[in-house]
C-alpha cells in the first residue's frame, strides 16, 4: 500500500445502470462530488463490452482517476481497458456481490465509498489481474458447481433479492453435481484430479461479509490459487465451516486440494460449466497467467498506516 501524492480534483465515472442498488445513485454521486471538489463526468454502460471503450477513452483523458459504479463484471471490463495506463482505479460497489470490493474493504455503501476519494492523503494498492484467452479477471474462475450456479441466476431474482439469489441457484446447482476429472498444469507439473468443483482464484472473498476461502490468497502476490473440492458430504461441511470461523487454510487434502502457480492450465472431462467473475463461459480448455501488480486501487487509508 502506497500514498497517493496527488489529490484528486477531476475523475471520469462508469455507471451500470443494471447493478443490484434500487437507490438513486446519481444524487448520491453528485452530492458527494461536490461536498469534494471533484469535477465528474459519468459515461453510462449499455451492453456488454461497453466499461471496456469507456476505459480506454478515459485512459486518453486528462483525469486523476477512473471510477466505476457497477459489480465485478463491470470492474472486470474496465480493469480490461485500464491495463498498462497507471490510471488509479476507484471502486463504486454496486453489484448483488462485489468480491473486490470486499476484498479491499471498500464500503459497500456508496456514499461512504464516495467519500474516499476526497480522503487526505489518499491510499492505494497495487492488484494483480488474471488473463486468460486474451481476457482478464479480477476474482475468480471456477468450472463445475459454482458456475451451475452463477448460469442458473437470472437478472430479475439478482435484482429482487441480491446475493440470495446465488444461494437459491446454488442449492438447485448442488442436485445436479457430479464429479469430474480436472487435468491440471501449475507451473509446468502436471495432476489430475477428481472432484466436483475447480477454482483458479485472484481473490480470496466470497463476495460477502469477510468470509474467504483462505485467508491466505492475496491479490498482490502475483499467484494464483488453485482450490478443487474433492468430495461433498458431512466432513467437508464440518471443515468449510472450521475453516471459515478460523479463517486457516482447509489441512485435509482427501476432501481440498491447493496449489498455486503463475501459469495455470485447466480442462476437465466431462466438460463442466466454466463462470469468470460472475459471468459463464463456453466449455473450453483454459490458460491462465498471472499479470502481477497490474492495477492501482483506492482502498481504505488502514489505521496507523502512514
Amino acid at each position: 500500500m502506497t500514498a497517493m501524492e496527488k489529490k484528486i480534483k477531476n475523475i471520469r465515472i462508469i455507471i451500470n445502470p443494471a447493478a443490484g442498488s434500487k437507490e438513486s445513485i446519481l444524487p448520491i454521486i453528485n452530492t458527494s462530488m461536490k461536498e469534494a471538489g471533484i469535477k465528474w463526468e459519468a459515461s453510462i454502460t449499455r451492453q456488454a463490452g461497453d466499461a471496456i471503450g469507456f476505459a480506454k477513452a478515459a485512459v486518453k483523458e486528462k483525469i486523476d482517476a477512473l471510477a466505476v459504479y457497477g459489480g465485478d463484471g463491470t470492474l472486470r471490463e474496465a480493469i480490461s481497458g485500464l491495463i498498462g495506463s497507471g490510471l488509479p482505479l476507484i471502486i463504486l460497489p454496486g453489484g448483488s456481490a462485489n468480491v473486490l470490493a470486499t476484498e479491499l474493504d471498500i464500503p459497500a455503501d456508496l456514499k461512504e465509498a464516495c467519500t474516499l476519494i476526497s480522503h487526505s492523503p489518499l491510499e492505494t494498492k497495487t492488484i494483480d489481474v488474471g488473463n486468460f484467452n486474451q481476457r482478464y479477471f479480477i476474482a475468480r474462475i471456477s468450472l463445475g458447481f459454482e458456475a451451475d450456479a452463477v448460469k442458473g441466476t437470472n437478472r430479475q431474482n439478482k435484482n429482487k433479492i441480491g446475493i440470495l439469489a446465488y444461494f437459491f441457484s446454488a442449492v438447485a446447482a448442488l442436485k445436479k453435481i457430479k464429479k469430474t476429472v480436472y487435468a491440471l498444469r501449475i507451473d509446468g507439473q502436471k495432476y489430475k484430479v477428481r472432484g466436483l468443483a475447480c477454482f483458479i482464484a485472484n481473490t480470496g472473498n466470497l463476495g460477502f461479509s469477510s468470509i474467504s476461502f483462505d485467508k491466505h490468497i492475496d491479490v498482490s502476490d502475483g499467484l494464483l490459487d488453485v482450490i478443487v473440492v474433492r468430495k461433498a458430504n458431512l466432513s467437508l461441511f464440518k471443515l468449510m465451516v472450521i475453516t471459515l470461523l478460523k479463517r486457516q487454510r482447509p489441512d485435509n487434502l482427501e476432501l481440498v486440494g491447493h496449489w498455486q502457480g503463475k501459469d495455470i492450465s485447466v480442462s476437465s472431462r466431462p466438460k463442466q460449466t466454466i463462470q469468470c467473475d460472475g459471468e459463464w463461459l463456453e466449455r473450453i480448455p483454459l490458460h491462465i497467467k498471472i499479470i502481477p501488480k497490474a492495477i492501482k486501487v483506492l482502498i481504505p487509508k488502514k489505521t496507523g498506516s502512514v
